[in-house]
């Protein structure tokens, strides 16, 4: 597997990186470290670079020096913790935009993963996500992984599906990860209310209304329970300890909720669900769930 780790000196990266040692990663898998060094384009696509004139010249190209030191430094401590842990790696630094760049990088690199703290340095402890770690996550076209917490070892995960190809394809990811063994794995998925169903019938009686919502809920109950005893048995193929839990509601809620209960060490979502829009490259219980969790993420998307 090719990770793209973003380091950028705050907890939240160290905990990125630590939790990469903490995942059993198939010998071949590479890890490049990243870090860019901002730099802000102002109107006319100026940058503070390209004002090479003037008595501040000196300073800005001692500045740039600092910088660019800096975040050659915050790489090469990410790859001795990933050297120690017997991890591959490349280490690279960029200068821009730092979504931009992460993005970009993913590309260039070809990773099937981008890791990277939640919230960055300078971030507001308000927010439960930074913009940086926001807009990646809706934009780079492979998974994305955001740090919320040190993990080490990992014990619990909660796993959300349902049924679309989107979440099999975050529980097919997870099993390519080869969690440590003694994780134990708990899968979720959630019922929706059916009150938006009935609305859209008002040419039916009340009385046909409930039957028809009554035998949509049964069948709903079924396949979600052959949903999670299918996922339990994928899981129990490798000897992972499974748990598996139907709830109803809200889906993002109700797995923000079932975390805070569970208190997993990641949650990990597909990137869609059945109701995706094609259009969008993230769909909206994923970022509800990756905005709001206080806990570690991983954002699926098929390969």
């Amino acid at each position: 597997m090719k990770i793209l780790l973003a380091v950028d000196g705050s907890a939240y990266s160290t905990w990125a990186t630590k939790t990469l040692t903490a995942l059993q990663l198939a010998h071949e898998s590479v890890v490049t470290v990243f870090s860019v060094v901002p730099q802000h384009t102002f109107l006319g696509r100026l940058t503070l670079d390209t004002l090479s004139g003037g008595a501040g010249a000196k300073n800005r190209e001692e500045a740039k020096k600092a910088q660019e030191q800096r975040a050659n430094d915050l790489v090469q401590s990410a790859v001795a913790v990933l050297d120690a842990a017997g991890i591959k790696t490349e280490a690279t630094v960029g200068r821009g935009k730092p979504a931009e760049e992460i993005i970009r990088e993913a590309e260039k690199t070809g990773a099937e993963l981008v890791a990277l703290g939640a919230k960055g340095i300078d971030n507001n402890e308000r927010f439960a996500m930074g913009t940086v770690a926001h807009a990646v996550m809706k934009y780079v076209g492979c998974s994305v992984f955001l740090a919320r917490k040190p993990v080490d070892p990992l014990q619990r995960v909660l796993l959300a599906t349902d049924g679309s190809c989107y979440s099999d394809a975050a529980s097919q990811f997870l099993l390519d990860l080869a969690l440590p063994g003694k994780c134990e794995v708990l899968v979720v998925t959630v019922l929706q209310s059916h009150i938006a169903t009935w609305m859209k019938m008002p040419s039916l009686d009340f009385e046909t209304s409930q039957k028809i919502l009554a035998q949509l809920q049964k069948a709903e109950e079924e396949a979600a329970g052959g949903l999670v005893d299918k996922t339990k048995r994928m899981f129990k193929q490798r000897r992972y300890r499974v748990v598996s839990m139907v709830r109803k509601g809200e889906p993002a809620d109700e797995i923000l909720a079932t975390a805070s209960m569970v208190n997993p060490d990641l949650i990990v979502v597909g990137a869609k669900g059945l109701t995706a829009v094609e259009r969008f490259r993230l769909g909206g219980v994923a970022q509800r769930v990756a905005r709001h969790a206080r806990h570690s993420v991983l954002v699926v998307r098929q390969r």
